[in-house]
């Protein structure tokens, strides 16, 4: 009961605040005549790299090798990326997509060659073992990959549309239905929990757990995108499914982490766990809910 209440009273909380800073990012916009939302921006970097530093420490303390330098500073410059694109600032931007290219996928190209360069010279100067240099490419570039690109993906839904207060619909819409999606694990899964999922895995996690998952994600996705009056019932009964079943398998993958690093939380947030334990079923979820954003949009809106 204690936990409940601690998660509850924390939840609220950490949700006041974000809409506050959200909202308080639409009054900006319409001061400035122009769609920034330094808000935003703030709260995305700082908790991008407080999940990956999460990731980077779970990791190294169950004796994985990974690279935190490197890893951080591509999760901010993926991050870089996506604002340059965003607020048309590089001409470079449009130069390379007219020839095929994306800066973010050079980026990514970047990142496996410094990580590749810098385990060849830990290598040659500490005679560290070819496995654990390779193992350390692969964590590395998993975290970037992880964190940062999936993170970017939320960046882009909050900028779809030119209309700051459009953008931050399309924002709440994802994160209700991802948030929805959790609350209706949790409370359907600890009061009528019988039969488990995934027990090797996560074994308080049931079968019952995850009808409520995706019920109380598709109810947000109809609440929101339907109330909201831009969306019909179909395609938010198409988007409360697919955005919440990849919010539950996100939540799998960072319970696979978590285990294979030996940690129950990780992070220290009072009944949440950490910054990676509120982010994994927001980055999964993102590419997925941006695709069908797009696809469900009309063509009109600029």
């Amino acid at each position: 009961m204690h936990h409940a209440l601690t998660r509850i009273t924390i939840g609220a909380g950490l949700i006041a605040g974000t809409a506050a800073i959200l909202l308080g990012d639409v009054a900006v916009a319409h001061w400035a005549e122009r769609n920034i939302a330094p808000g935003f921006w703030i709260l995305l970097v700082a908790s991008l790299l407080a999940g990956c530093w999460e990731f980077l420490r779970m990791l190294r303390q169950a004796g994985h090798p990974v690279r935190p330098v490197i890893a951080m500073v591509f999760v901010v410059l993926l991050l870089a990326s996506a604002a340059l694109e965003i607020y048309r600032v590089a001409d470079i931007l449009p130069w390379l997509h007219m020839r095929g290219l994306e800066l973010y996928l050079l980026l990514i190209v970047a990142l496996i060659f410094t990580t590749f360069l810098a385990e060849i010279i830990r290598v040659e100067r500490t005679d560290g073992t070819m496995l654990r240099a390779l193992t350390g490419v692969c964590w590395t570039t998993l975290v970037v990959l992880t964190v940062g690109l999936l993170g970017v993906f939320l960046a882009k839904v909050r900028f779809l549309s030119a209309d700051p207060a459009e953008g931050l619909l399309d924002l709440a819409l994802v994160l209700g239905v991802v948030k929805g999606s959790d609350i209706g694990a949790y409370v359907i899964g600890s009061t009528l929990g019988r039969h488990p999922l995934v027990p090797k895995l996560s074994p308080k996690k049931t079968v019952e757990g995850l009808v409520g998952a995706l019920a109380a994600g598709i109810g947000m996705a109809l609440a929101i995108g339907v109330g909201w009056g831009r969306f019909d019932g179909v395609p938010m009964l198409v988007f409360g499914t697919a955005v919440s079943t990849c919010s539950i398998l996100g939540d799998l993958a960072e319970s696979l982490i978590k285990r294979a690093c030996g940690v129950k939380d990780s992070g220290r947030i009072p009944g949440f766990g950490g910054a990676l334990d509120v982010l994994d079923s927001m980055l999964a979820a993102a590419p997925v809910a941006y695709f069908l954003l797009v696809v469900l949009t009309p063509p009109v809106r600029s």
